[in-house]
């Protein structure tokens, strides 16, 4: 398969039509299209435009709200020990901020010590502390969560493809439900 920067591989679907009437549809899709479906969700390319990511990020945070903690915790694992040092920094250091405003009058002191964080500095947070502070914000305040996944579109591939296979299940619902004429 040939690829390029602008350049769609032959193999993908040009339309969120088409990606609904495959995923929706009872069709199938495997994991190399469904990260093509992820990098053209959160593209910022002209050519994606009519990719609804807002939808996606929602559908996204939501489906994360609905996993199990084990298959939470394990995800959000992998997107840590994926990501390189700088992308770690600041997914924690947006969550961090994110969750500063909703910590009470005990800050992100009285966050850390509540959730057993071996540090605040994101530089130094270990994989533990990631995932404590990614499951916190997934419950306690997902508008954090969904924040973060608009900001750090790596995330969701890095968290593995059952997430992203869940993410476009939900955003294939939601844009699916929306096509219907109320009857």
């Amino acid at each position: 398969m040939r690829s390029g920067v602008n350049r769609k591989p032959t193999n993908m679907p040009g339309t969120v039509d088409d990606f609904m009437n495959r995923f929706g549809g009872g069709g199938t899709i495997d994991d190399s299209e469904a990260q093509q479906y992820h990098d053209r969700f959160v593209s910022n390319n002209p050519e994606d435009s009519h990719f609804d990511s807002q939808t996606y990020h929602q559908s996204a945070t939501e489906y994360l709200g609905k996993l199990p903690d084990d298959q939470f915790h394990q995800a959000a694992r992998n997107a840590y020990d994926q990501a390189p040092p700088d992308q770690r920094t600041g997914l924690l250091g947006g969550l961090l901020a994110g969750l500063a405003g909703s910590a009470g009058s005990t800050g992100i002191a009285g966050l850390a010590s509540k959730l057993g964080l071996g540090s605040t500095n994101p530089s130094q947070m270990n994989a533990d502390d990631a995932t404590r502070l990614m499951n916190y914000a997934r419950q306690q305040n997902p508008e954090v969560l969904n924040q973060t996944v608009q900001n750090q579109p790596w995330l969701l591939k890095a968290m593995g493809n059952p997430i992203v296979m869940g993410a476009l299940a939900m955003a294939a619902t939601k844009l699916f439900n929306r096509q219907r004429p109320n009857t």
